[in-house]
C-alpha cells in the first residue's frame, strides 16, 4: 500500500518539465518567498493545463514551511491537500526526484469548497515534526529537516461531495470518503516548488 501511495505521489512530478520556476524573493532576512502556477492533473499522473488566475506562494524560513494555494476547483465538496517533501533535492537521481523516495506525505490541510468558487488553502509545516496530520509515507528522514533548500510538491486531491458523518475522514486522510480507495476521490492539481534542484534532479527526461 504504502509502494502504491510512493508511486502515486512520486510520478506526479514527471510531466512538470514546463513548469515555471520563480526566484526566490527576499521578504524577511530569514524569510524567502515563491510563487508557482497550479496544474490540472486529469488522470492522476500527468501534468495537464496551467489553471487559469490560479498560483500557490511558498514562505521559507528556519522554522517550516507555509504554503497558500489559490486556485478555482470544478466540482464542489471535499478538498485535501497533501506535502511530498524532498530535502536534499539535490541528492536525487531523477529529474525533480520524480522517482526518489520523499522524505515524508503528509495531510496539509482540508476544506470543503463550493462549486466553481475560488479557493484559497492554506498550511504550516514545522521543521522536525512529529505531525498531527495523516502520514502517508515516511521516507528517509521523515519530517521536514532543510525548510531552506527542500523540493516541496503540493497534490490537491478531490474528496466527492461533503457526507455528513463523514466530513472529519474526508478533510484528514487520503482515503476519506472513498470506497474501496477509488472513485470518486482523485488527485486533480499540482503544484512544484523546486528548492535547491540541481544536478540530476534538473536533467529531463530523454
Amino acid at each position: 500500500m504504502k509502494r502504491r501511495l510512493l508511486l502515486l505521489s512520486t510520478t506526479l512530478l514527471v510531466a512538470v518539465v514546463l513548469a515555471q520556476v520563480s526566484v526566490p524573493s527576499v521578504v524577511a532576512e530569514s524569510a524567502t518567498t515563491e510563487t508557482q502556477p497550479v496544474y490540472t492533473t486529469p488522470d492522476g499522473f500527468l501534468l495537464g493545463d496551467v489553471v487559469p488566475n490560479a498560483y500557490a506562494k511558498l514562505v521559507r524560513n528556519q522554522n517550516g514551511i507555509t504554503t497558500n494555494v489559490h486556485t478555482s476547483l470544478e466540482g464542489s465538496g471535499a478538498y485535501t491537500v497533501w506535502w511530498v517533501v524532498f530535502n536534499h533535492p539535490e541528492n536525487c537521481t531523477t529529474y525533480l526526484c520524480t522517482f526518489d523516495e520523499p522524505d515524508i506525505v503528509v495531510n496539509a490541510t482540508g476544506h470543503i469548497v463550493p462549486s466553481g468558487g475560488p479557493a484559497n488553502l492554506s498550511a504550516w509545516l514545522g521543521i522536525g515534526g512529529p505531525y498531527s496530520g495523516e502520514i502517508i509515507y515516511e521516507g528517509p528522514d521523515g519530517s521536514l529537516t532543510n525548510p531552506d533548500g527542500a523540493l516541496i510538491t503540493l497534490v490537491v486531491r478531490f474528496h466527492g461531495p461533503a457526507l455528513p458523518g463523514q466530513i472529519p475522514e474526508q478533510l484528514t486522510t487520503f482515503l476519506g470518503g472513498c470506497p474501496n480507495g477509488g472513485a470518486p476521490c482523485v488527485d486533480e492539481q499540482l503544484v512544484v516548488f523546486p528548492g535547491d534542484c540541481s544536478g540530476a534532479c534538473l536533467v529531463p527526461f530523454p
